[in-house]
C-alpha cells in the first residue's frame, strides 16, 4: 500500500509529532513495522483509516489498526494482499465480520451489484486487499490468460523455416533449448521464457527478433525495453554487439541492423511520468507494436504490469524473458514468478565457467540455495580464518567479525589496484560535452576494472549495508564531503532529460573543462561518455562501491563480496542470495555466520498475492 491508495493525506509533520506524544499508535503495531524494516511513517495511514471508522470501541479501534498495519507492511514487503487467517481473525472476532462493522470501509466480493460503493478496503477469498490492489490484481489476471489462450497468426511451419534461416549465421548459433524457446513462445501471444543468470537470454531474444523479422514482422513493429535503464541499456548493448558480429547477412539481418529498435524503459515506452501525489500517468494510446519483448520480468511490479497490458494493441504478442528464481520487484507484486506455469525454461547455463574449478562451484552453490537446501550451501563454502586467507576464487566464507578487515583487503584488491590508481589520476579532457575520444578510450579501461567486482548488501542501513559500507570505503580512499577521482558511482533515479536511469553506474574524473579543473561524475550514454556535475543531479548520484542486492539485479561481475546482516532480517531470503550469488563469474565471499546464511536459504520469499491462483496456477506448480 501507499499513501495514494487512501483518499485521505497523511498527516503533516506537527500532527504525526502530535499523534506520537499521544500514543495514538499502539506499540504492538510501531513494532510490527520497525520488525518487517518498514518505513514506520506508513503507519499513520493505519491510524488514519481507524479514524473513519465509527462506532468501534477504543480495543476494537486498536485491533482494527493493527490488521490494516499487518495489510501495509504486507504490501509495503511486496504483497498484494493479506491472508485472513485464524491469527488475523482473533484480531477483530472474524475479519470478515468488518463487512457488518464497516460497511463504508470494507466490502465483500463479488459485490452485489455494480452499483455498490467502492471503499478503500475488499475483502476477498480469504484475503484483505486495498481496492486499488484488487482491482489491478483482476484486471493483471484476466489480460494475461485472454493473452495465452490467443493462439499465434504464425503457423508452426513458418517459424521452423525461420529459425532454419537464423541458425545460418549466428554469433553464437542458438542452442537447441533456445531455439525450442522462440518456438514455443512464438505459438502464441503471450510469450514467457524464465532462465537463470548466463543461459543465453539476450542470445534467445536476438533469435526471436531475427526470426519475427523473417515471419514479416518489421523491425519498427518491435519494442524491446525493460524495467529499469541499467537493464535496457544492457539489453540494447548486448543485442546491437550480437547483431553485429551475425556473418554472413541476410537481406532480413540487414534490414534488422539499419532499424535495430532501441531499448528502452518501460516508462519511457508507456509514456509515464509522476504527477500529483507520486501517482504513475501513462498515455491512453496503445502502443504501436506488434510485439513487446521485456527482459528482466521478474523486476516488473503488478502495477508496471496492468499499465503495460493495458496498452497493448489488440492483435500485439507480449514476450517475456526474466528468472522466476531471483528476487522479486521492489514494489507490490511478483507477476513473473506467478507466471510459472506458463513459462518455457533455459536450464543450460553460460556465465560461470563450470570447466573451471571456480566457475563450477558458483554454479553448484547457485543451484543448491535455489533448491532451498541450506546446510548443503553452507558445505559448499570454503571457510577462511580472516581476510589474508582470501584467494578470491571460488566460494569462500569469513566471519563477521572480519568484516572491517575484509572490506578493506578488497578495497585494496578490487578497488584501488595500480592499474585503477594510474588512470584514476589522469585529467580527462572534454570535446562537445562529452570526454575526448582518446581519453575515453582511458575511461572504458578504468570503468571495466571497476566493474568486475562489487560489495552486495542486504539492507541500506544497519551496519552491514550499503550506507555504512560506502562510507568505510570512501574514508579509505582519502574521504571528504564529495567523489573523488576513480570512485564509482551509481544513479538512483530515472533522469529522462539526461539520459540517465536508476541503476547506471559511472566513475569520478578529474575533468579538465576549458582550461578548469574539477571533479565531475561521467556516464555512459548513446552518446558517449557524458560527465555532469554531481550538484545538477539533485542527489540522484551515490557511491557506488556497494549495491544492494535489489540495486545489482541484472549485473554480472567477476567477484562479489556478500554482507550478511548481523542478526536476522525479513529481507534475508532465498531468492535474495540466489540473486546475489549468481551475480558472480569466479568469486563469491560470504561475510557473515553461516547459521543466519543456512536460514536465508530456508526462507523462501511468500508474498501474499492471488494472481497464481486466479491464473489457474496451483501452489504445487
Amino acid at each position: 500500500m501507499s499513501r495514494r491508495d487512501l483518499p485521505m493525506l497523511l498527516p503533516t509533520g506537527t500532527a504525526r509529532q502530535s499523534v506520537t506524544a499521544k500514543g495514538a499508535l499502539p506499540g504492538e503495531l510501531v513494532e510490527l513495522f520497525r520488525a518487517g524494516e518498514v518505513d514506520e511513517s506508513i503507519a499513520f495511514l493505519a491510524w488514519q483509516l481507524t479514524q473513519m471508522a465509527p462506532g468501534l470501541t477504543a480495543a476494537e479501534r486498536e485491533r482494527f489498526m493493527l490488521v490494516l498495519g499487518r495489510l501495509l507492511v504486507a504490501q509495503a514487503t511486496g504483497g498484494t494482499c493479506l491472508p485472513t487467517s485464524d491469527a488475523e481473525r482473533d484480531l477483530l472476532g472474524r475479519v470478515a465480520d468488518l463487512v457488518q462493522v464497516l460497511p463504508g470501509l470494507v466490502r465483500q466480493t463479488p459485490s452485489p451489484s455494480p452499483a455498490t460503493p467502492r471503499p478503500p478496503l475488499v475483502l476477498g477469498g480469504g484475503y484483505l486487499y486495498t481496492a486499488r490492489a484488487y482491482a489491478g490484481e483482476t484486471r493483471v489476471a484476466e489480460r494475461l490468460r485472454a493473452l495465452f489462450e490467443q493462439r499465434s497468426m504464425f503457423a508452426p511451419t513458418d517459424v521452423s523455416r525461420a529459425l532454419d534461416d537464423v541458425a545460418k549465421a549466428a554469433a553464437p548459433a542458438p542452442s537447441a533449448e533456445q531455439r525450442a524457446a522462440v518456438a514455443a513462445v512464438l505459438g502464441r501471444h503471450l510469450g514467457i521464457i524464465s532462465g537463470g543468470p548466463g543461459t543465453g537470454k539476450t542470445t534467445t531474444v536476438l533469435a526471436l527478433v531475427r526470426s519475427l523479422v523473417r515471419l514479416g514482422v518489421s523491425p519498427t513493429e518491435i519494442a524491446l525495453c525493460a524495467p529499469t535503464g541499467k537493464a535496457a541499456s544492457r539489453l540494447e548493448n548486448d543485442f546491437r554487439g550480437r547483431l553485429a558480429a551475425i556473418m554472413p547477412f541476410a537481406e532480413a539481418d540487414r534490414v534488422l541492423r539499419e532499424q535495430c529498435p532501441q531499448a528502452q524503459t518501460l516508462h519511457r515506452l508507456l509514456g509515464a511520468s509522476r504527477g500529483p501525489g507520486g501517482v504513475l500517468r501513462t498515455t491512453t494510446d496503445p502502443l504501436p507494436f506488434r510485439a513487446v519483448v521485456v527482459d528482466e520480468s521478474s523486476m516488473m511490479d503488478l502495477d508496471l504490469m496492468d499499465r503495460l497490458l493495458a496498452a497493448l494493441a489488440e492483435d500485439a504478442t507480449l514476450l517475456l524473458l526474466g528468472d522466476a528464481d531471483q528476487l522479486p520487484s521492489v514494489a507490490a507484486g511478483a507477476v513473473f514468478r506467478d507466471l510459472g506455469r506458463f513459462a518455457v525454461r533455459l536450464e543450460r547455463g553460460f556465465r560461470a565457467d563450470v570447466t573451471r574449478s571456480e566457475g563450477k562451484s558458483i554454479a553448484e552453490l547457485a543451484a543448491t540455495i535455489r533448491g532451498g537446501d541450506g546446510a548443503a550451501a553452507s558445505r559448499l563454502c570454503t571457510p577462511r580464518q580472516g581476510a589474508a586467507d582470501v584467494a578470491w576464487q571460488g566460494v569462500e566464507s569469513v566471519s563477521g567479525a572480519k568484516r572491517s578487515d575484509l572490506l578493506r583487503t578488497f578495497f585494496r584488491h578490487a578497488f584501488h589496484s595500480p592499474a585503477v590508481v594510474a588512470l584514476a589520476s589522469r585529467t580527462y579532457r572534454m570535446e562537445d560535452g562529452a570526454v575526448a575520444a582518446d581519453d575515453a578510450r582511458a575511461l572504458d579501461e578504468l570503468a571495466g576494472h571497476l566493474a568486475r567486482a562489487r560489495v552486495l548488501a542486504v539492507t541500506r542501513g544497519r551496519s552491514t549495508g550499503v550506507e555504512r559500507c560506502n562510507a568505510l570505503l570512501h574514508e579509505l580512499y582519502g574521504g571528504g564531503p564529495s567523489f573523488l577521482p576513480g570512485e564509482p558511482v551509481l544513479v538512483t533515479r530515472n533522469d529522462y532529460e539526461r539520459d540517465l536511469w536508476n541503476g547506471d553506474q559511472g566513475v569520478a574524473l578529474r575533468v579538465d573543462r576549458s582550461g578548469r579543473t574539477a571533479t565531475l561524475v561521467a556516464f555512459r550514454t548513446r552518446k558517449g561518455w557524458r560527465v555532469f556535475d554531481p550538484r545538477a543531479l539533485g542527489g540522484a548520484a551515490t557511491l557506488g562501491f556497494a549495491l544492494t542486492v535489489h540495486k545489482a539485479q541484472g549485473s554480472e561481475m567477476d567477484e562479489v563480496l556478500l554482507l550478511l546482516p548481523e542478526s536476522p532480517s525479513p529481507l534475508l531470503t532465498r531468492e535474495l542470495l540466489y540473486t546475489a550469488v549468481s551475480r558472480a563469474r569466479r568469486s563469491v565471499v560470504l561475510c557473515g555466520e553461516l547459521p543466519l546464511f543456512v536460514a536465508g536459504v530456508a526462507a523462501a520469499e511468500n508474498r501474499g498475492s492471488q494472481l497464481a491462483q486466479r491464473l489457474g496456477i496451483s501452489a504445487a506448480e
